[in-house]
């Protein structure tokens, strides 16, 4: 068995500049623990795989393509690869959101 506590993660540094935790890392996928501050965002970007946002705490803006949907706790929002996408905290408290790329990207993130 293998536990991983987010607390107990290596923070990465990231283009994006908010904190960002991989907390698992394989060829078949890759998890990572995001926390954002209000007014913190991504960066408007493309991943060359799907991607899969799980919202664990606060609230967040997503977009992806043209669609923005505003999304709370407990909800998933799915982002097909080599789509624009982007999510922001316009909330009061913090956000933090699993962000699971499947598979895990043999190739770079492009920024926009």
């Amino acid at each position: 068995m293998i536990i991983t506590k987010v607390s107990e993660a290596s923070t990465r540094p990231n283009p994006h500049g908010v904190e960002s935790k991989t907390i698992y890392d394989h060829d078949h996928g890759q998890i990572t623990h995001l926390t954002i501050q209000p007014g913190q965002g991504l960066k408007r970007h493309i991943t060359p795989v799907d991607v899969a946002f799980y919202v664990v705490e606060g609230e967040c803006e997503v977009e992806i393509g043209e669609e923005v949907e505003r999304v709370g706790p407990n909800t998933l929002v799915e982002s097909p690869a080599e789509v624009p996408h982007t999510l922001r905290n316009p909330g009061a408290s913090t956000l933090r959101v699993l962000v699971m790329k499947l598979p895990r990207p043999t190739r770079k993130t492009v920024l926009m």
